[in-house]
């Protein structure tokens, strides 16, 4: 993959991905072919022309004749060699393409087989390393070895985030046994329950005081418990570990959200970057809680007369297991990362409905950019792929940061522009390789120069994101440069600002 840099962050994909590359060089080989294809229609005109000569001219001037037949006859042949040339190139390239996409394929494959194949041993080491760092700055004793209140237990951790901030692609090969021990654990707890569901309630009743499992199986039996997908199916996976919490009562999200919109702000013509993108996702995300999430929808106005549409979407704002109003919560994070149904989709329909109708706009004639941070980032990538809000909106561009989309299928038509902290393991949750595609363009940074990540919290920041975006300049990278060209409608202009509040009632 063909990357390049911007000081602190990599940038690749886009008209820089293989996939580009390989694009290239097999419509090379339909040009060549297609030249191939004319030099054998010029050889028959060639041939047909010199047919049409008079035969009297042969008659009167034989030498002549002569050397006509032999230009003519070179010429074909040359053309019929050039002809051929110019195929054979054309198969080669074509050929060529298949294979180095296959290595490709190959390599990343293997790459991701190796991170996998060694993850919990590295894992492992760390953990070992940690306990015997803690130990030296902690000597262990009753107190000392306590997990809730010990110190010890406090730099284990304090170590091991340290680890992962380091290394962040051990989360990325952690997926797949995660995904392995959910479907294990799942498959024996679903087994137990129909063991359990059909012995006798006796047996049951009296089970139930001697072994734990039977208690698994109660609740299995009782809940109908079916076993997990395989660990291969990421989003099945979690889909199944919402519908076990929900049977529990938790992660609700039934209920439709009020949208209610509270404000709207006019400015001036002004010129934004790449940043003030990001910043508008972290505003609503910063201000967004366990009473409600706010939602930016902008309408920017160019010179010409037309608008374009950013709608910032607010990121993971709290963490309860039973939903409260906020909807930017747990219940959203599953829904969203299993591909599920979620109240923020009709939501954000709603609200960039109501703004548009407010705008005299008729949903559809204008573009539309959806962003966001972490599950904002998340909620714009499903929203992309939504077949009904896509038919209904002209989504053109997606931008989130330190969101886990990679898995999501974003259609070709929609540009994509993620950002991710090289040290922020949230992006690498949904356990796959970014893809490489003309599409998508990924932007990896390091933190901001002067500040210090001492937790995985910190990699993650909303604004710790939006100082890397302010980096992304038109100026620092090629890739960056066609974004900016492409989407100056949604950056240059004068702006109305629609806020709305998303509450579960």
């Amino acid at each position: 993959m063909s990357d390049t840099t911007s000081r602190q962050c990599t940038v690749s994909g886009g008209s820089a991905s293989t996939e580009a590359q390989f694009t290239d060089m097999r419509s090379a080989a339909a040009r060549l072919g297609a030249t191939g294809g004319q030099t054998g229609y010029l050889r028959r005109q060639v041939l047909g022309i010199a047919a049409c000569l008079p035969e009297k001219s042969a008659i009167l001037s034989p030498g002549s004749a002569v050397d006509i037949a032999q230009q003519v006859a070179g010429l074909t042949l040359n053309l019929t060699a050039l002809g051929l040339h110019m195929e054979f190139t054309a198969s080669t390239l074509r050929w060529s393409a298949t294979v180095y996409e296959l290595t490709d394929t190959a390599q990343r494959a293997l790459l991701a087989a190796v991170n996998v194949a060694t993850a919990p041993a590295r894992l492992s080491g760390d953990l070992a390393v940690d306990a015997v760092v803690a130990a030296a700055e902690h000597p262990w004793s009753a107190s000392t070895l306590s997990w809730d209140k010990g110190p010890w237990a406090g730099a284990v951790t304090s170590h091991l985030q340290q680890q992962l901030i380091n290394d962040p692609a051990l989360v990325d090969g952690l997926v797949p046994w995660t995904g392995a021990g959910v479907w294990v654990a799942g498959s024996a707890a679903a087994a137990l329950g129909d063991v359990y569901g059909q012995a006798p309630d006796a047996l049951q009743h009296a089970a139930s005081w001697f072994s734990p499992s039977a208690a698994v199986g109660d609740f299995a039996a009782t809940h109908h418990l079916l076993a997990p997908p395989p660990a291969q199916d990421f989003e099945g996976q979690i889909a199944w570990l919402l519908a076990v919490g929900r049977s529990l009562g938790y992660f609700d999200d039934t209920r439709p959200l009020a949208v209610t919109q509270t404000r709207e702000q006019h400015r001036r013509t002004r010129k934004r970057q790449l940043s003030d993108v990001t910043a508008a996702a972290a505003d609503v995300e910063h201000r967004s809680g366990a009473d409600g999430s706010v939602l930016l929808v902008r309408r920017v106005v160019g010179a010409d007369g037309t608008g374009a549409w950013v709608v910032a979407i607010p990121g993971t704002s709290h963490w309860p297991l039973r939903s409260d109003h906020g909807p930017s919560n747990t219940a959203a994070n599953l829904a969203t990362m299993a591909g599920a149904s979620s109240s923020l989709y009709p939501a954000v329909d709603k609200a960039l409905t109501a703004a548009m109708k407010e705008s005299g706009v008729q949903p559809g004639t204008e573009p539309v950019l959806v962003t966001g941070h972490s599950q904002g980032g998340i909620v714009a990538a499903r929203l992309a792929v939504d077949d009904g809000f896509r038919t209904k909106f002209d989504v053109r561009e997606v931008v989130t940061d330190g969101s886990p989309i990679d898995r999501i299928p974003i259609p070709d038509d929609v540009h994509v522009l993620s950002i991710e902290n090289n040290h922020d393991i949230v992006p690498e949750l949904d356990g796959t390789a970014v893809p490489d595609s003309m599409h998508r363009v990924d932007v990896r940074c390091e933190a901001p120069p002067g500040e210090h990540l001492h937790t995985v919290i910190d990699a993650h920041d909303a604004s710790r994101y939006t100082r890397s975006a302010g980096e992304l300049t038109i100026d620092s990278d090629d890739q960056l440069a066609q974004w900016y060209s492409r989407n100056s409608r949604f950056l240059d202009g004068s702006e109305t600002d629609y806020e709305f509040d998303l509450r579960r009632p």
